[in-house]
């Protein structure tokens, strides 16, 4: 009787193997929702209508999953930024990490939900200057916040405040690079599929497929 429980347990071990989806370096990708993810999961579904691949990898780290979306959100709530200059921050650091994945979803999230002028969103995509100042130089902040790990010289950050940004919002330029490294680094790791909505925004990315 042990010796038939034995076999059992292997068949059933092997066959949770067999049927578990992986990204092409190995990580797990969790159709269903881990212990201390469902929240999450529930969260996409509502928003999205579907749970993107990034989070499915991510549930293999609740903490990095849960960290990443509660800074998402305090950002919505909290952030001092307005969601389409977020959604612009975000995209630009991805664009930086040659992060297809994300910044093909900074692409639709920001056509289904802020209404981004497609003609703002390739300029971040393509690193081409946008024809509105504030913006880019929020933009162009970013980017020098994230490629000096936040030494900048004074003359650099004097730019961003005489653009009308605040040292508050500084702070929030932040908190949007470091859900990106989080993200970006996630999906470099794992090699994270693009999601069907995804596929299409993600053409014409000079760096995709690298």
């Amino acid at each position: 009787l042990s010796l038939i429980i034995c076999i059992s347990l292997v068949q059933t071990t092997l066959s949770q193997e067999s049927s578990t989806v992986r990204t092409a370096t190995g990580f797990v990708k969790h159709e269903s929702p881990p212990a201390n993810a469902e929240s999450v999961y529930k969260f996409y579904e509502e928003t999205f209508g579907f749970v993107p691949n990034l989070a499915k990898v991510m549930a293999s780290s609740p903490a990095l999953l849960r960290s990443y979306n509660d800074t998402q959100n305090n950002l919505k709530a909290y952030g001092k930024l307005s969601q389409e200059e977020i959604n612009v921050v975000q995209m630009a650091i991805a664009v930086e990490n040659k992060c297809e994945y994300c910044t093909a979803g900074h692409t639709m999230v920001g056509q289904a939900f802020f209404k981004t002028p497609m003609e703002v969103m390739q300029c971040v995509r393509n690193r081409e200057p946008l024809k509105t100042a504030k913006l880019n130089e929020l933009r162009n902040f970013s980017i020098r916040v994230y490629m000096s790990r936040g030494e900048l010289k004074p003359e650099d950050f004097n730019k961003f405040l005489q653009a009308g940004y605040t040292r508050d919002q500084a702070l929030d330029v932040v908190a949007c690079v470091s859900a990106k490294v989080r993200s970006n680094y996630a999906n470099s790791l794992a090699k994270t599929p693009l999601d069907k909505p995804l596929q299409p925004l993600a053409q014409g990315l000079k760096f995709a497929g690298n």
